[in-house]
């Protein structure tokens, strides 16, 4: 819920500055964002995976025997 409020007042402070900022400046604050989120939806994804699914994740990361 926290994330939610966090992107929500990120949101309103990018519609408030559109006009006082370059078209860079809002593209890549808005691409942060959409890192951040896709990292919490991948965290997300491999604590929701079975352990087969993570088996296969892990494959040539070091940690497959």
């Amino acid at each position: 819920m926290n994330n939610l409020i966090h992107d929500i007042e990120q949101l309103k402070e990018i519609q408030n500055a559109v006009g006082q900022f370059s078209a860079s400046t809002i593209k890549s604050y808005i691409q942060d964002m959409i890192n951040e989120k896709q990292k919490q939806l991948t965290e997300f994804e491999i604590q929701n995976m079975s352990f087969e699914q993570y088996a296969e994740h892990m494959k040539g990361r070091g940690f497959n025997v």
